[in-house]
């Protein structure tokens, strides 16, 4: 945000700039004596070669170069393609801690969109028994230098949005937001990871409060590719 503000404000001064150029020379016209002809540019003197515009952007030329290798996907984004193509996957559902989780089957289908800036996911399952669908859309914001991931479902009318980081290794992505929780009734915090094995298989994994308070497994999914 802050690179895109002083693009912003650089655009905004020299246009101020311009049109105070103009006003001033347009006032100093008007103030010559009648018949007086106003100084022919130094590019129109005779002997003169005319200058050209090359179309270079002087000074903006910077500023446009680095608006456009910010909007270009990077190597974050290179990271999540091991996320991109379809799968099979197993999920489980843990209710409590020391319980049963619930499994299911479903498929996930993901691909590139907008330029391989963003990936487009989406879930079709069985969850408790019932149809599951759902959508989502993850990425790398490079102003800010996080990873971050929306989704939305069948389960309920409400949306997930989280941001994180990878590690070292570029192995593991860790997810951290508040999102409204429907079992607690209240927004709570969450995390979650993202665990690439190899090109074909990855885990993901959720974390939320327990009926006591402390962390617990809420949700974990293995991927492998078809």
């Amino acid at each position: 945000m802050k690179v895109r503000q002083v693009l912003v404000g650089a655009a905004f001064c020299a246009a101020t700039a311009l049109w105070s150029g103009v006003l001033y020379s347009q006032t100093k016209d008007e103030k010559k004596p009648a018949g007086e002809k106003p100084a022919m540019p130094a590019a129109e003197k005779p002997g003169d070669k005319p200058k050209t515009d090359t179309g270079g952007g002087g000074e903006t030329d910077p500023m446009m170069k680095l608006m456009q290798e910010m909007s270009a996907p990077g190597k974050e984004h290179e990271t999540l393609k091991p996320l991109v193509g379809s799968f099979t996957c197993t999920t489980k559902i843990h209710g409590a801690p020391g319980g049963e989780p619930v499994e299911s089957t479903g498929t996930v289908e993901r691909k590139w969109i907008l330029g391989n800036r963003y990936i487009q996911e989406e879930v079709k399952a069985t969850m408790m028994g019932m149809p599951f669908e759902g959508f989502g859309v993850m990425g790398y914001d490079k102003l800010q230098k996080f990873y971050h991931a929306f989704w939305i479902d069948s389960m309920g009318t409400g949306t997930w949005s989280s941001t994180g980081t990878a590690d070292a290794s570029g192995k593991v992505i860790s997810y951290t937001g508040e999102n409204f929780n429907p079992m607690f009734g209240q927004k709570i915090k969450e995390r979650s990871t993202v665990e690439l094995l190899d090109n074909n298989k990855h885990t993901v994994k959720m974390y939320a409060p327990g009926p006591d308070g402390k962390e617990m497994l809420t949700f974990e999914m293995s991927c492998t590719r078809k």
